[in-house]
Order: structure tokens, then sequence, then C-alpha cells
């Protein structure tokens, strides 16, 4: 398998070195600007290519361009015999149908997307413990380049792209939204921001921690768990801008608790929180 990436960016060329790492040759890379082709193709040992060197020379074409430019990087490469080529793109949100026409061309199209936040191009050496998402038509053809790569994967359908990609929004991004949430709230009250991350950080350790050893639903702690209506006031009655994301969450973690089935008084002081929570 020679391997070819259009893209020359965080994922592309991460994901390059992570498959150099396994014993994948490289062929090079594409990209809009030669520095980073340049960039990539040093950080695995491959060349900077047209994309007619890089379609002549690989039968697998990744493309880790942006969303909004994987539709013109098929367009150009359509142009090109990519006939029995496997193509590729990464995106968490568009399916392996952005390859309009793939399958007359005799061409099989897939989309692979690592569930992990990349920062840079070094957490290569991070994606043997990430978990991929793999869609796409003749999955059993490119069995042995996954079993080679040692990649992690489920296999997702189509219709569930993008709320798939919400999902990873929300685990991702959203903790991101949370700390800066925590942040305002707490400097507010005073907290020299010097001292903001320290305080939240083993917090949100903790929670994670909590639910790789016990699992989500257990892993919940707080005020909702111990039925406590009252503190729950309090905070409502504290907050201006972000009550109705308290709510909102809050509902959700009441959900997680009833689902323990509680018994007679944990019920009736739940319903109590729930009445605040859905209160004006």
């Amino acid at each position: 398998m020679k391997i070819g990436f259009i893209g020359a960016g965080k994922v592309g060329s991460a994901f390059g070195r992570y498959l150099y790492e396994k014993g994948f040759k490289i062929t090079g890379y594409f990209s809009r600007t030669q520095d980073s082709a340049r960039e990539a193709a040093e950080f695995t040992s491959s060349n900077v290519l047209s994309i007619k060197e890089l379609v002549e020379a690989s039968n697998y074409i990744f493309v880790t361009t942006p969303d909004g430019v994987i539709s013109e990087i098929w367009e150009n490469l359509k142009k090109f015999n990519i006939k029995g080529k496997k193509i590729f793109h990464m995106s968490g949100c568009l399916s392996s149908d952005v390859f309009i026409g793939s399958r007359d061309l005799g061409v099989d199209s897939y989309s692979l997307h690592p569930l992990y936040p990349f920062t840079d191009k070094n957490c290569f050496d991070k994606l043997n413990k990430v978990i991929f998402s793999l869609e796409g038509e003749n999955i059993e053809d490119i069995k042995e380049f996954l079993d080679k790569a040692e990649l992690k994967y489920f296999i997702l359908s189509k219709k569930d792209k993008a709320k798939y990609h919400a999902a990873a929004v929300f685990a991702s991004n959203y903790l991101v939204v949370l700390s800066k949430i925590t942040k305002s709230l707490l400097l507010d009250c005073g907290i020299n921001e010097e001292f903001i991350i320290d305080a939240i950080y083993p917090l949100m350790e903790g929670a994670l921690l909590n639910i790789k050893e016990k699992g989500i639903e257990d892993a919940l702690t707080g005020p909702i768990v111990r039925g406590d209506h009252k503190t729950i006031n309090m905070h409502l009655e504290s907050l201006r801008e972000y009550k109705d994301i308290y709510k909102k969450l809050g509902l959700v973690a009441l959900e997680i608790e009833r689902g323990k089935i509680p018994d007679a008084e944990k019920a009736k002081k739940l319903d109590e929180i729930e009445f605040l929570l859905r209160s004006e």
C-alpha cells in the first residue's frame, strides 16, 4: 500500500506519521502551500508532490483538507486516472457521499475520522489509543490496511455522521466551553486568574477518571445525586447569564439519577429539583 496525502495540516501530518511508524510507505503530500507540504513530507520521510504525481504514486489517497475544500479536491482528482484507488477523507461531519460518482469511476471511497482533538502534528503517538469511525462501501477491501494500521474503529452509517460529529463536539469543544463558563464565574467571585486552571483542572480530571473507572452514569456527583434541592435553588438564585445552561444540563443529570431507580424519599427530592429546573 502506497499512501498519499492531499492536505498537510495537523491531521494529515500526524496521521501520515502514524502510518509511517506502522511501516506504511508514504508517497508524499500535496498542499496549496509548498512550505506546509515540505514540512509534512520531511516529518514522514516522503516527498512534495503535485496532485498528478500523487495520484500516479499512490493507491490510497487521503484528503485531509478542511471540509469545505473536499469537494473541490475531488473534482480535481476526477481529471486523472483514479480507477482502482481507495479515496478517504477524515471529516467528522461529511460522509463518503462527498465523493460524488466514485463508484462509476471504479473508486472505493470512505470517511475515516479519529475521535481526538488534534492540537499539533506531534500527537501521532497518541493515535494507538484513539477510536476511529469508519464509513463507506466495500470496507472488507481495506481490512488489510486497517489491520496493519492497528486502528480501533467502529462502522458508522452515513445518516448518522452529523449526529456522531455533534456528539464529538459535546465531548471535546464544549468541555472547553464549560471551562470558560467556570472561569467566568470564578473570576466574578474574585479568584485570581492565575489560579483558575489549577482550581478547575482537578475537578475535571477527577470527573474524567470517574467516567473511565465507573462508567458515565456512575460518575455523577454533586447536589442532584444527593437530592439537595436547597443547594440547587441557591445556585439558580446566584446565576444570571448562565442560568439556562445550568438548568438544561441539570435536567440531563436528573435523568441520569432517575435511571438508578431511587427510593420514594429520594424520588420526592428529585421531583422538587425538577420543579426548580423547569421553572421560569
